[in-house]
């Protein structure tokens, strides 16, 4: 009878380690499937590699793809009214196993002594071939925010920003504050832009999972951090 006990208890744990194996490997598996590519869009006034991802699954794909496609938009209208549109470290920033993250840079001219410079950014959930936006990431929203808000008042001066004075509006809880970020495995990377000096350049953050636990929606760790 201890024998017949042990070998189905053997059994039982068998199954529940190949299960998290399959898990593990189903993820692995999904980031694998895409590779991370450039289309260059170039013309009279501009010139920007707009990151995409090839392979993988149909919906993921679109979303991203058509994400960034999306991002770049507003700034091609920008060229066609004649100021110049010049990008800069556009990539696919990661390939999880569960998500997406791309980042476009942009400067543009319009006569002024400095351009001016953006960051845009998409990230899609590869489970559900949807785009993961800030409403998607907390159960609270504004709860969130506060939260993003006060770890980016932590973060900043470990930056080149260092004892600088920066724009302290430009991290209040607003979305429009947050609204360019990636999903990375160490933590949400967010660009909060030139808040210092154009001297210091654009300024992101990365902020540790583990300080957004009580925020995020309990599903969406393991998503965001793969």
């Amino acid at each position: 009878m201890k024998k017949t006990v042990a070998a189905v208890l053997v059994s039982v744990l068998f199954a529940v380690l190949t299960a998290c194996g399959s898990d593990d490997r189903a993820g692995s598996s999904a980031a694998s499937a895409f590779t991370a590519s450039s289309i260059r869009l170039e013309g009279a006034w501009y010139s920007v590699d707009l990151p995409q991802v090839a392979g993988g699954s149909d919906d993921a794909r679109t979303d991203f793809n058509e994400g960034m496609r999306a991002e770049v938009g507003p700034f091609l209208r920008a060229a066609a009214e004649k100021q110049k549109v010049k990008g800069f470290n556009s990539e696919v920033a990661h390939i999880g196993g569960h998500v997406l993250s791309g980042v476009l840079g942009i400067e543009v001219s319009d006569g002024n002594l400095h351009p001016t410079t953006f960051k845009r950014t998409h990230v899609t959930n590869i489970d559900t071939g949807k785009a993961l936006t800030l409403p998607d990431l907390f159960t609270d929203l504004q709860k969130g925010l506060e939260v993003l808000s006060a770890q980016a008042a932590v973060q900043i001066p470990k930056t080149r920003v260092g004892t600088n004075p920066y724009d302290k509006q430009s991290i209040t809880p607003a979305v429009d504050n947050f609204k360019d970020w990636l999903a990375m495995p160490d933590g949400m990377r967010v660009y909060v832009g030139e808040i210092a000096s154009h001297a210091l350049g654009y300024i992101d953050i990365t902020i540790p999972w583990s300080e957004l636990d009580g925020a995020l929606k309990p599903s969406l760790r393991a998503v965001v951090s793969s």
